[in-house]
């Protein structure tokens, strides 16, 4: 059986890889970190489109047997499109994240911390109304939060500051739970949880991601986990802070963009 394919915009799929790894240890993985393309928060939709597709056509490539969308956004822009395009199962992080946040809360009212396109799209706003119109949903854009993380910056004045101000004017509303809207956001639980007090459920949708992934497809009969990285962009940065936030060294392997007879097309060099 084929690995399980991940594709993100950059190390932000990482808190979704570890998620699986916990629970599907026996899989192998390739995992996909198009940092050329990175951040995909601002991008427009149809040009997501074409980055996404070509990642999946990419990782089908690679014999993926099943692809999760490692990004929010492109969960929230491009998932659906894919879906009726690929015969290969897809899995986005925006649903699962959306049906934990709506279990968790108490009072209905929820915060969304992600990128400024995942706010646009209202994605999220959509799936929890259509879970309980009575949920009031909170969302803030938070356009400097997975650059950051891109970079290793993970504490600090700075990286504080700018968390403070995504996520006081959510906690103003009397929000009780709390949803990570981006795949980078994990990676700042410590800072996190300076600044939202106990009452505040946060959510992770990695960890919901990773068991729905576990429930839908057919478990590797045998495997040794091990996982590729291919990344679009700079080699050096991306080993050097994904070195750092899953413990591990890794050797990602240089992948390229460019334009084949049918589109936008990647390839190993």
């Amino acid at each position: 059986m084929g690995p399980i394919g991940l594709l993100d915009s950059g190390v932000g799929g990482l808190s979704v890889l570890r998620q699986l790894q916990k629970v599907l240890p026996q899989e192998d993985y390739v995992y996909f970190a198009d940092t050329f393309h990175m951040p995909y928060g601002v991008r427009s939709k149809a040009e997501l489109e074409d980055i996404v597709f070509s990642s999946c056509d990419f990782l089908l490539r690679e014999q993926c047997r099943a692809i999760v969308m490692a990004c929010n956004t492109a969960s929230a822009l491009v998932l659906p499109r894919a879906r009726q395009c690929y015969e290969t199962p897809l899995f986005g992080v925006l649903l699962p994240g959306v049906r934990a946040a709506a279990q968790a809360t108490l009072n209905g009212r929820i915060g969304v911390l992600a990128t400024e396109a995942t706010i646009i799209s209202n994605a999220y706003n959509d799936a929890l109304y259509a879970i309980s119109p009575s949920i009031e949903v909170y969302g803030q854009a938070c356009s400097s939060l997975a650059s950051m993380v891109e970079q290793g910056e993970l504490e600090g004045a700075v990286v504080s500051k700018a968390l403070h101000h995504c996520v006081a004017p959510v906690l103003r509303q009397g929000i009780d739970t709390l949803v990570l809207g981006c795949t980078h956001y994990p990676f700042l639980r410590p800072l996190l949880s300076q600044l939202v007090p106990a009452s505040v459920q946060v959510v992770d949708p990695a960890e919901q991601t990773a068991r729905e992934v576990q429930a839908h497809i057919l478990p590797a009969v045998s495997g040794g986990g091990t996982t590729k990285f291919y990344v679009s962009g700079e080699i050096a940065r991306f080993m050097h802070v994904a070195t750092r936030l899953i413990g591990c060294p890794i050797e990602p392997r240089q992948v390229k963009f460019g334009m084949g007879a049918n589109g936008l097309t990647v390839a190993v060099e």
